[in-house]
């Protein structure tokens, strides 16, 4: 060790700063190897010993949380995603991960300074009339500070952690090699793919600057909703690694009583929600593809309803036309109940199983009304599902188009926060008026297609 220390210091810079990435990430594979075995042997051991399963389950989800927060930058991006799917995991896990939506990590006082002068080349105060020093909340990848222009305009102020850049790919490879251990022990479990297909998509996350385009293109497509909101962005204090968007004060979305407490309406804000989501995916195929709590805003509009304030535009999903059009038909034959245009759907998908397609994109029992569970909630039933059916699941993953990934990521998320709410309103009915219009959205569209357009949006109408 003391050879190692003494190579290190010899080093030049550069090779400095690659073998320091390299031994963290080392690190960080090492401290989640061992919580994955730790987790896999309690699953084992523990009920031998007496524990309940509602222990096991609390303690293993604690363990991952410490582990996402000691590792920092994408595990905690797979915590999130993880938190996102709690149709499956139980109710323990979702609690322990529910915190990584907006848990601050701790990071050196002075990094912010240095990354402001790597990459405007001055610190600071010299570019703000105010920054708070400590951070305000943290996302996967960086920080938010709050501050005031020299205009005196109040700013989020979002700096990426200074080392993440070198870390970013080890770290992404590195869990791909977990995932692939992962499997040794539970062979069932093989999802080491999953960030092979993603792998590209999460890069763009790095610059901030295509975050900010992100966002502005957002605002534009959503333009018509007057009840939505894009932060604006202050391009003069904006780099790749630091971008900086007007202040929002706002309440986060699974804040129930503090939407209350301003005198708006759950379900409205439901709705809303859920038709710009269904706007994005059956319209503009471009995609907001991480919707978590934290990045979902309510405050009061000018009319004193609700309005949505969209943050965190870094990971979007561009969709094909022809898989937008696939998805606008596969929702209304969904509700129609259109087994033969299912079927043949879910073959443009390049999936062999409808009905997997269907309850993987609805979240919900197909062939089977919610009132025959047996006195079995529907989240116990469908984690049953997955169960019974993960091969095929996993199957049905893998052959469907790529953007596909972060489609169903985005659906699993406002899924969750419809269902915290209460599930008041039948997204799926509101999903399905919107996609029966996006199926004739086209750049190029003749009288006649106008004409069928019409005439299939009343006979859906009718027939629900």
């Amino acid at each position: 060790m003391t050879l190692l220390g003494i190579s290190y210091t010899f080093l030049p810079p550069k090779r400095k700063k690659v073998a320091k990435s390299v031994a963290g990430s080392c690190i960080r594979f090492t401290r989640s190897l061992k919580i994955g075995v730790t987790i896999s042997i309690d699953y084992l051991i523990a009920p031998l010993m007496g524990y309940t399963e509602t222990e096991i389950h609390r303690r293993s989800a604690d363990r991952i949380v410490q582990g996402c927060l000691q590792n920092g930058g994408i595990y905690i991006k797979l915590g999130q995603g993880l938190a996102a799917i709690n149709h499956i995991l139980p109710k323990e896990y979702i609690e322990s991960l529910s915190i990584l939506q907006d848990k601050c990590l701790t990071r050196e006082k002075d990094e912010m300074e240095e990354i402001f002068l790597q990459d405007f080349g001055k610190k600071p105060e010299e570019m703000l009339r105010e920054i708070e020093p400590e951070p305000v909340a943290a996302a996967s990848l960086a920080q938010v500070y709050k501050g005031v222009t020299l205009n005196g305009d109040k700013v989020a102020i979002k700096v990426q952690y200074i080392d993440l850049q070198d870390r970013f790919t080890s770290d992404l490879r590195a869990i791909v090699y977990l995932l692939k251990a992962v499997t040794i022990i539970h062979p069932k479990f093989d999802l080491h793919w999953v960030l092979d297909e993603v792998i590209d998509t999460l890069h763009m996350e790095l610059d901030f600057q295509n975050e900010g385009r992100n966002g502005e293109k957002c605002a534009k497509d959503l333009k018509k909703f007057e009840y939505v909101y894009v932060p604006k962005v202050y391009w003069n204090l904006s780099s790749k690694r630091i971008l900086t968007t007007e202040w929002i004060d706002g309440i986060k979305i699974t804040d129930v009583e503090g939407i209350k407490a301003q005198g708006l309406n759950i379900s409205d804000v439901d709705k809303k929600l859920v038709t710009l989501m269904a706007e994005q995916i059956f319209h503009t195929g471009f995609i907001h593809a991480d919707p978590h709590p934290g990045n979902v805003l309510v405050r009061k509009g000018k009319d004193g309803k609700a309005q949505i304030v969209l943050l965190d535009h870094g990971l979007y999903e561009h969709m094909t036309e022809k898989v937008r059009h696939t998805l606008c038909n596969l929702w209304e034959s969904m509700v129609l109940r259109d087994e033969n245009s299912l079927k043949i759907l879910a073959n443009d998908l390049n999936v062999k199983d409808y009905i997997v397609l269907v309850e993987m994109l609805c979240q919900a029992p197909y062939k089977i009304s919610f009132a025959s569970l047996d006195n079995m909630t529907l989240e116990d039933y469908m984690r049953k599902r997955v169960k019974e059916r993960f091969d095929k699941i996993t199957a049905a993953l893998q052959s469907m188009p790529k953007c596909m990934m972060l489609i169903i990521r985005n659906l699993n998320t406002i899924r969750a926060i419809i269902k915290d709410h209460g599930d008041i309103i039948n997204r799926y009915r509101i999903m399905a008026r919107i996609a029966t219009r996006g199926k004739y959205q086209t750049a190029k569209q003749s009288f006649y297609e106008n004409i069928v357009g019409i005439c299939s949006i009343v006979k859906f109408e009718a027939h629900i």
